[in-house]
């Protein structure tokens, strides 16, 4: 079985309160959820796990912040904040032509901002949550696009069309399988990779580590049957990381996971 590196780095940041991140309880209480780019090496591999932000659109940019502050003002994406993919993976030695697959764990912007910046990657994107982007948003709550910034959505329409792989359950390489969890999102995907720690699995249905230790899930939550499903499968692995926890990179210097 193929082994990999796996490494944490820092995207954005968004001050949130205690209802996103937890289910009906931590009222009152605000964190800073943090965005991160997930780099996945091995086997002659450069694999990438969301995109980033789109801070160089700044409508595309506004228009993410807007959808976060239905819940409050302040939860924004601060743009003095955000580090772009190249200057992430320039801390790896790397660029964005390196980068051969790119993972979306949910089909947003704060994941998706940045998809054309990669040229010679796979585009790997949940195949419901595809058909749900190009179905529109039914209850008109969201601008088109909050899922992909309209330069993203050009590159997948046209020079990247061939680059998208739609998946709903598959192992993309030996020892990397990428699987829909649902529950935040209708494109919510997880990731299980084989690393010298053992398996580990993250993806956006857990935020923080009370989610997974507590078994509770996140506020903002499209699914609780989702959840219910998907725990057992989620906690089954040597290592369990949460999505958005500020607390990984105190666990881990460096975002150097294994």
């Amino acid at each position: 079985m193929a082994t990999y590196t796996l490494r944490a780095l820092y995207g954005a940041k968004q001050k949130s309160p205690g209802c996103v991140y937890y289910y009906i309880g931590k009222i009152g209480e605000w964190r800073e959820l943090y965005f991160y780019y997930w780099l996945i090496q091995g086997g002659g591999h450069n694999v990438l796990v969301d995109t980033g932000v789109p801070l160089n659109k700044p409508e595309d940019f506004d228009i993410l912040n807007r959808s976060h502050q239905y819940v409050h003002e302040d939860c924004t994406h601060p743009a003095d904040a955000v580090v772009q993919p190249p200057e992430a993976l320039a801390k790896a030695g790397l660029t964005c032509e390196d980068i051969d697959k790119v993972l979306i764990t949910s089909t947003s912007t704060y994941a998706t901002g940045n998809i054309e910046m990669f040229p010679n990657a796979e585009v790997c994107v949940s195949k419901l949550g595809w058909a749900h982007v190009m179905q529109g948003d039914a209850m008109g709550l969201y601008e088109s696009r909050v899922f992909f910034a309209k330069e993203t959505m050009d590159y997948l329409n046209g020079p990247g069309k061939d680059k998208v792989r739609l998946v709903e359950d598959e192992e993309l390489l030996p020892g990397l399988r990428y699987w829909w969890t649902g529950v935040h999102h209708r494109g919510s995907m997880a990731v299980s990779v084989m690393t010298a720690k053992g398996k580990v699995n993250f993806g956006d249905c857990a935020f923080v580590y009370e989610n997974l230790e507590e078994r509770r899930p996140i506020g903002c939550i499209e699914s609780m049957e989702e959840w219910n499903e998907v725990y057992p499968r989620l906690m089954d692995a040597d290592l369990v990381l949460p999505f958005h926890d500020a607390r990984l990179l105190e666990r881990y210097p460096d975002g150097i996971i294994a």
